[in-house]
């Protein structure tokens, strides 16, 4: 006799609101592969849209999500009506956590976010001057984006919002590593925020590497962990795609 199947458990759902970006980053394999749309195609370029995300998150909230992403591999700060998609997260009890290159969140646009109730902001800022990020992220908005990054922080300390402002750097040059986090290290502490430095990695292909994974392959652990990943586009014209990995 089989076993009775487990009530299925969701801790994070990342739930991507918009599947394009307003960037073409160097180390991100979304923009690395050939053709006109990257390594996704245009089915995946779709923004979703509030009855179905909100569907999404009712469903998940059934099964005890905690934290919702709004970013997958889009750029949610593309949504104009941003805002709406985080009052949803918070009307169903999960906290809104949002990955981002941060260029629209300033003004407004960035005060009806976190007035909203978003309690976790990433800037992703690869380059620690206007070279490195005009290399890497193959934008001349660094300036813009550190100020947003300031911005944003000081609306959230004088307005008394939980949400925690932060950062994401990756180490470009494995034998500078010690000079590039100093240089992150001043953009952080300048705007009092907390970060991530990470080591690169190779999803996108930049690196020539001859190193062959040694023994038997397995899987990383992310299609059986209470993670789950929905896309805003879809094969075949459909939407809200299940993706077993980020």
């Amino acid at each position: 006799m089989s076993e009775p199947l487990k009530e299925p458990f969701v801790d994070r759902a990342v739930i991507e609101i918009n599947g394009g970006c307003n960037y073409t980053c160097q180390m991100c394999p979304q923009t690395t592969a050939e053709g006109k749309h990257g390594a996704r195609g245009k089915n995946w370029l779709k923004k979703m849209c509030l009855p179905e995300f909100e569907r999404i998150v009712a469903e998940c909230a059934e099964h005890g999500v905690r934290v919702i992403n709004l970013e997958g591999s889009g750029e949610p700060t593309l949504n104009n009506d941003l805002h709406k998609y985080v009052e949803i997260v918070k009307k169903y009890g999960a906290k809104a956590f949002l990955f981002s290159n941060g260029y629209k969140m300033k003004d407004d646009f960035m005060k009806r976010v976190v007035d909203a109730g978003v309690d976790f902001f990433r800037f992703s800022i690869i380059g620690y001057d206007r070279p490195t990020y005009f290399t890497w992220m193959n934008s001349i908005n660094f300036d813009r984006v550190i100020q947003n990054l300031h911005e944003m922080k000081e609306y959230v300390d004088r307005t008394g919002s939980n949400c925690t402002v932060a950062t994401y750097h990756l180490i470009l040059d494995q034998e500078n590593v010690e000079y590039e986090k100093d240089r992150y290290l001043e953009i952080v502490n300048s705007a009092g925020v907390k970060t991530e430095i990470w080591k690169m990695h190779n999803w996108s292909g930049v690196y020539d590497t001859d190193q062959k994974r040694k023994g038997e392959t397995r899987t990383c652990g992310r299609p059986f962990s209470p993670d789950l990943v929905i896309r805003a586009g879809g094969l075949d014209g459909k939407t809200g795609a299940v993706h077993p990995c980020c």
